[in-house]
């Protein structure tokens, strides 16, 4: 799932990685993908791509500002999802940058 807006290269990413715990990341994806869209949409998100690795799922959201991009950290709809990924402990990285 891609979105269809136009993004810089200087629009603000974030990259949320999730990894494989006792259910695999891509379960994590189906359960969740549609809040995580639906919440980056309504805080004006530019571009996302996902992708499988090796060792769990990456989304990658671009946003026209670092405030915004930071917003959407916060939604409730974001900490819940991201709060139930497989491996709490290990298996989550959420960190600025990432895109094509």
């Amino acid at each position: 799932m891609t979105g269809s807006g136009c993004s810089r290269m200087s629009d603000p990413w974030l990259r949320i990685e999730v990894l494989d715990g006792p259910v695999p990341a891509r379960d994590w994806r189906s359960a969740h993908a549609e809040a995580l869209v639906t919440a980056a949409i309504a805080d004006r998100a530019v571009r996302w791509h996902w992708r499988e690795s090796g060792r769990g799922v990456v989304l990658e959201v671009a946003f026209r500002t670092e405030q915004i991009r930071d917003e959407f950290r916060d939604q409730l709809a974001v900490k819940a999802a991201l709060d139930a990924v497989p491996d709490p402990r290990h298996g989550l990285n959420v960190v600025p940058g990432g895109g094509d």
